[in-house]
């Protein structure tokens, strides 16, 4: 194995040799893998992170909302979208869902008159 496969293996899923994409992992998970994905991206421990987020959570409970929104804005390894994409198309593609749109756009572009 050369140096820039290496490279692009501990980078995970990277598209050129040394960029990083931050991905949660399938390995060293305890969750979802938030953690061990955001550790891998920066180079450090996991625990390190994890131990971050403990800390966050007893000082004002940001640790959970911050881990939740990692959960679904950083996609999985071998995924090409994130969860909150998938549940944008998903919703994008019901009728109801374009119906709305439809009605909040006319209600938008309707002429107003002023009396």
């Amino acid at each position: 194995m050369n140096k820039d496969t290496t490279t692009a293996t501990i980078a995970g899923e990277a598209g050129t040799a040394g960029e990083k994409k931050l991905r949660r992992t399938r390995d060293d998970r305890i969750l979802a893998g938030v953690c061990s994905g955001a550790a891998r991206f920066l180079g450090v421990d996991a625990n390190i992170i994890r131990a971050g987020l403990a800390v966050f959570t007893v000082f004002g409970g940001a640790g959970i909302a911050l881990y939740a929104i990692g959960w679904v804005l950083i996609p999985e390894e071998g995924a090409e979208k994130t969860i909150a994409e998938d549940m944008i198309k998903k919703a994008s593609d019901s009728p109801a869902v374009q119906d709305a749109v439809k009605k909040t756009r006319d209600a938008f572009n309707k002429p107003r008159t002023h009396a």
